[in-house]
């Protein structure tokens, strides 16, 4: 995208957008977060994430690297990538200094919940998120007028981040914003910033495992775009895959060089230790009530986890999966492969095929989490002034899809809070300036009446959770029905991105391309 100044609109629109969201997420910080107080009753560990990751600040600040990811795995043993581990050390040394020892104590500080560690934690999500998410947002808009800026406050509005963020409590920004940077940094003509691209995105791998939800449509993509010029396609693609090795290398080195210090350890076990950590199938086919496919097809009378040979499962999940990212993929690769006409096109159908390919890992794989729908949203809420009411409508439904989960943890107000705020920033839009003349909504003919019944489902499930009392025979009714009911407007959402990435490629075909001068 074309980098403009920020001096090419008035300043206090910047300030406003982004003080109005630094104080958004501090008012969502005063709720509780997840775990606190020991909620969750769990009798193996205290609290939640939020006391997980002050964990991996104590354990990565007091112990050498080699056994950040072998130490008492039954306390919230480190399960994130090394870049997290990273992060987290230079936090609990912080920490350190600026509480005191006794907030990162090593197991001494276990369960601690004083206000002004409490404080420090939401601090650094705070941070972190506008640093990284919010920088991510301002560099990746083509035009710095007021209607891209409305576009960013949106973005950085969205409900369900906020909530899960700031909340629940994670770090999520991190990896969506370092992966908004990269996607925004591929789509440029010069073959250059497509390698900056992948160093950003495997520096958003190395955080949060769950971003290879983008990794096969950031694949297709830029082996399109190696494949765009045969003659030098080699260089290309050696260029692309020593930035992975290289920036892979250098993340994981201190942990291949370094072993525990209760055993002896070879490289491949420190590496095989790490990925097991990172990715537990052991855990089964999906935990809690998450809105996707297996979660759905696990309720009678389909009860498939009985059905299916549970080492099996996984090879179905694989399955599902590929047949599900199979269309963003292929669509990308043209995309990539075409000549490079405008920017505008690949970062739009770029958009697009990170959400459909999140989409089919959310829906279709194996061990998802009720939050990595944030991983479809993310890259969504970016095309608010392409199809701004599938935007809106995808936006309320993953953060009403995450409600069982914000019950749990106490955030009703909040809840309540955020989502009204929202609400008015696109009534706000539609009133004014900023409803959109010409934008192609995916919304039309059989698809019209989807968000209408979207909004009666999600209005009617809350009035009944609240009037009607749940028979005792059925007491996770209602978290069903919210799985079911997510799972469909998914499959609706995710079928709207394969729409949407055809009705581009077509379009293209139609009017021609020609080929830019950098690329």
């Amino acid at each position: 995208m074309k980098k403009t100044s920020i001096h090419h609109v008035p300043g206090n629109f910047v300030v406003l957008i982004f003080g109005f969201a630094a104080i958004l997420r501090i008012l969502v910080g005063f709720h509780p977060h997840s775990g606190q107080n020991n909620f969750h009753g769990s009798t193996k560990a205290y609290g939640g994430d939020f006391e997980a990751q002050r964990h991996w600040m104590e354990i990565t600040y007091h112990l050498p690297v080699g056994d950040w990811y072998w130490y008492d795995l039954e306390y919230w043993g480190l399960d994130y990538p090394p870049l997290t581990a990273y992060v987290s050390y230079v936090c609990g040394l912080l920490s350190h200094y600026l509480v005191g020892p006794e907030s990162v104590a090593l197991d001494a500080s276990r369960g601690i919940e004083d206000p002004v560690h409490k404080a420090y934690m939401r601090v650094t999500v705070l941070v972190l998120d506008l640093l990284i998410f919010g920088s991510a947002l301002w560099y990746s808009t083509a035009q710095k007028d007021k209607k891209s800026l409305w576009a960013i406050l949106v973005a950085l509005s969205q409900p369900a981040i906020i909530l899960i963020d700031h909340g629940h409590f994670q770090y999520n920004t991190v990896a969506l914003g370092l992966s908004i940077s990269a996607f925004s940094y591929m789509v440029q003509p010069e073959f250059i910033s497509c390698i900056l691209g992948s160093f950003l995105f495997c520096l958003a791998l190395n955080f949060k495992q769950m971003t290879l939800y983008y990794a096969p449509a950031v694949f297709f993509y830029l082996l399109g775009r190696c494949f765009s010029r045969p003659k030098v396609f080699i260089l290309r693609f050696l260029l692309l895959g020593f930035t992975v090795l290289a920036t892979f290398g250098i993340l994981w080195a201190p942990l291949v060089n370094f072993g525990p210090s209760h055993r002896s350890t070879t490289a491949f076990e420190r590496i095989e230790q790490v990925l097991r950590r990172c990715f537990p199938f052991e855990r089964g086919l999906f935990e809690g009530k998450v809105a996707n496919l297996w979660c759905v097809l696990s309720t009678k009378p389909f009860n498939i986890r009985d059905r299916i040979d549970s080492e099996l499962q996984p090879v179905v999940a694989l399955g599902f999966t590929v047949a599900m990212i199979l269309p963003a993929s292929f669509s990308l690769f043209r995309v990539g492969y075409r000549t490079f006409d405008d920017v505008r096109n690949h970062w739009n159908s770029l958009l697009w095929g990170t959400t459909s390919c999140a989409l089919g890992f959310f829906l279709a794989s194996f061990q998802v989490h009720e939050k990595s729908i944030l991983l479809a949203l993310a890259p969504c809420t970016m095309l608010l002034w392409e199809d701004p009411s599938f935007v809106d409508w995808f936006s309320l439904g993953c953060v009403w899809s995450l409600w069982p989960l914000l019950q749990v943890d106490r955030l009703h107000v909040a809840y309540v809070s955020s989502v009204t705020i929202f609400l008015c920033l696109i009534w706000v839009r539609l009133i004014g300036k900023g409803k959109t003349k010409n934008s192609e909504t995916a919304f039309s003919g059989v698809l019209q009446v989807v968000p209408t019944l979207s909004y009666l489902g999600m209005v009617g499930l809350h009035l009944s959770q609240i009037f009607l009392e749940v028979p005792p025979k059925l007491p996770d009714l209602f978290e069903v029905l919210w799985s079911v009911a997510g799972c469909g407007m998914f499959f609706v959402a995710w079928f709207v991105t394969c729409v949407k990435l055809l009705h581009a490629r077509t379009v293209d075909a139609a009017i021609g391309t020609t080929k830019v001068k950098a690329e």
